[in-house]
């Protein structure tokens, strides 16, 4: 409800964002609701299924990770869910446009390479 959060939202607009018929968020609409605010970048830190879901609608033309000096096991979270990707034949490429340390973790800023 709008009217509970009013006093910490002092200028903050309210939109209906479209859903697909499973129920998701139709993120294409949503980006484009946001371009027509004049809203031309956004920043998204989000769980596997977003982020992916984000990278098969093709909306995210930068990915920046951070990766902690840890291994990890098969039951960790993963990076990303949903992008059908099974095998090396199947990986998408990416151009690394920054590479840096930040305290002892690696920080990549990552590109899609177009198709």
């Amino acid at each position: 409800d709008p009217a509970l959060a009013a006093p910490v939202l002092q200028g903050a607009e309210f939109a209906a964002a479209p859903l697909l018929a499973d129920g998701r968020f139709d993120l294409a609409a949503v980006m484009a609701l946001l371009a027509a605010r004049g809203i031309n970048e956004v920043h998204v830190e989000a769980g596997p299924t977003l982020c992916g879901a984000l990278l098969r609608a093709g909306l995210a033309d930068e990915l920046l990770l951070y990766m902690a000096p840890l291994l990890m096991g098969e039951g960790a979270r993963p990076l990303l869910a949903g992008l059908g990707i099974e095998s090396m034949a199947q990986a998408r490429p990416l151009e690394v446009h920054d590479l840096r340390m930040v305290g002892k973790d690696l920080r990549l800023l990552l590109r899609p390479v177009a198709p």
